[in-house]
């Protein structure tokens, strides 16, 4: 007896024209899940059906922001925003619209931002995905990119001493975010980090940090107090309590 397909299935081996009805049952199935609405709208993108595919995305993004959950809004929004701009369709019903038009709900990181610098520091974000073990960041390498975590987990190690090799330091997940230092200090990475998991990063690359600070030059201090307010907390304050334990 032959084992019927799931639409999660077949949108991972991307038959997009397949998985779009078996998933759209499930969507009626389970019409609150944000999960199956994402996979729905990207089989539809997948298609071609970008009017529907954005309306999708809309519909999970603002779920997202109902709950509080702002970082996963931005990443839907990012997809979103992809899904237009590899597009040629000129409809009314996906062109000139702004894809963040909605207020962003208050998290630790974006709720010290007036309105206007909030989102211009999100229009130069990207979305990054990474597949369980990939290294994102490497100690000791110069970084010049901050990353705040939409979807999965990641592991942070250092170097340990003598023949100890890497220690293990922390595990972040949603809503965390890590590589601030090198953004706003110039310093090399202190860690390595790691996907533990198929993980979504929103990625703010310094370049990007400037264009934005070209702007809004308010940005910068409000970062910088941000990051002091949290010292305690970050991957550096980690590896300096473990230095001090070992000496």
């Amino acid at each position: 007896m032959a084992v019927e397909e799931s639409g999660a299935n077949l949108l991972a081996r991307r038959e997009y024209a397949q998985a779009v009805p078996l998933l759209k049952q499930d969507l009626d199935k389970y019409p609150s899940n944000p999960r199956i609405r994402l996979q729905y709208a990207e089989a539809l993108a997948g298609t071609g059906a970008i009017a529907e595919a954005v309306e999708q995305y809309e519909h999970t993004a603002r779920y997202y922001e109902e709950n509080g959950l702002t970082v996963q809004a931005i990443a839907v929004r990012k997809k979103s925003e992809k899904v237009r701009e590899q597009s040629s369709a000129k409809s009314a019903d996906t062109h000139g619209e702004p894809v963040f038009k909605a207020a962003l709900p208050k998290s630790p990181l974006f709720e010290v931002l007036e309105a206007d610098e909030r989102a211009a520091l999100v229009k130069e974000m990207e979305l990054e995905q990474h597949r369980e073990g990939d290294v994102i960041i490497s100690e000791g390498e110069p970084g010049s990119s901050m990353y705040v975590i939409a979807h999965g987990e990641v592991k942070v190690y250092t170097r340990g001493t003598g023949q100890s090799g890497s220690v293990y330091l922390a595990k972040l997940g949603e809503g965390d975010f890590f590589g601030e230092v090198s953004v706003l200090t110039g310093k090399p990475r202190t860690a390595t980090i790691t996907a533990s998991q198929p993980t979504e990063l929103l990625r703010l690359d310094k370049e990007k940090l400037d264009n934005a600070l070209a702007k809004y030059p308010g940005i910068r201090k409000v970062l910088d107090e941000f990051y002091k307010k949290r010292a305690k907390h970050t991957v550096e304050a980690m590896i300096e309590s473990l230095k001090k334990r070992g000496s």
